[in-house]
């Protein structure tokens, strides 16, 4: 519901800003970045003129602090509502900061001497900081120095998000892995799937072929040097790479490592454990798990 002032108390309100913006200035300087200051002086004069409406010149009081603790009981009801944290952490922040002040007036309080100041221990002092700093908002446009260059704090958070020609040429990089695998010679890529997907040891695996732990070991290498010969003709650019020794593959190996370069990296289909595909039949490729 609006206000209608008469222009007396009109006159009065105008009068009074610079009180409303010393109460702000006083209140903002305790408070993190991310408060807006228009913010505060808007409820502020919403403040003064609830005062100016409801001064009673006759109770004895001055105008301006009557009309002082109507400004400043505003903004901090808003920032009250405004404020995430529950009350219980701005008591502990105000606990921590006054241990403290007591604990050392001129230097940085230790740990030590804030738990003996509060009678926590230092498995609690370290909770109540985490409390606290979660509880705490700032604005990336804030500004920070890096190397006496002020810069926003935007410019110094980590971006872990991957670039979308990252995101292609890892997925990419994957479907002729997944492609690689499916066209793997049968024992070749039981070893492989037992061995790096389902963390099947190669003893168990080599029971499971009729062979020697050390023949399925030796199966394991040459599935991962076929796989990586795979990999490295589907990225070779003959006219940039320079010619290097030709890698110790038969013809098959050879002719397996240039279907997997040949192949469409983006096909997807699951991996089984069972016989090999048809030599006609196009490899379906089975999914890789990737982290990031």
């Amino acid at each position: 519901m609006s206000t209608i002032l008469t222009d007396e108390q009109r006159e009065t309100v105008l009068a009074n800003v610079p009180l409303v913006e010393h109460i702000v200035n006083r209140v903002a300087a305790g408070l993190p970045a991310s408060y807006s200051r228009d913010d505060l002086v808007q409820t502020g004069v919403l403040g003064l003129i609830s005062a100016t409406v409801r001064f009673d010149p006759g109770a004895g009081a001055a105008f301006s602090t009557f009309a002082g603790r109507r400004i400043e009981g505003a903004i901090i009801d808003l920032l009250r509502r405004n404020d995430w944290a529950p009350r219980s952490v701005r008591a502990a922040e105000r606990r921590l900061n006054a241990a403290a002040e007591r604990a050392a007036l001129d230097h940085s309080p230790t740990a030590a001497e804030l738990t003996a100041e509060l009678g926590c221990s230092l498995t609690e002092l370290h909770r109540l900081r985490d409390d606290i700093a979660k509880a705490r908002l700032d604005s990336l446009d804030r500004p920070v120095r890096t190397d006496d260059t002020p810069v926003p704090l935007a410019a110094t958070v980590a971006d872990h998000r991957r670039q979308a020609e990252e995101r292609v040429t890892d997925d990419e990089l994957v479907g002729y892995l997944r492609n690689g695998v499916a066209m793997l010679p049968e024992r070749h890529r039981l070893i492989i799937v037992g061995f790096f997907f389902e963390g099947t040891s190669i003893t168990e695996l080599g029971r499971t072929l009729g062979v020697t732990q050390s023949r399925a070991s030796q199966l394991k290498e040459e599935a991962v040097r076929m796989l990586r010969e795979g990999l490295r003709q589907a990225y070779l650019d003959p006219e940039t790479e320079p010619a290097r020794p030709p890698t110790k593959l038969t013809e098959r190996q050879r002719a397996y490592a240039k279907a997997v370069a040949d192949s469409r990296p983006w096909d997807r289909a699951p991996v089984r454990a069972g016989p090999a595909p048809p030599a006609e039949a196009q490899p379906q490729p089975p999914p890789l798990a990737t982290s990031g």
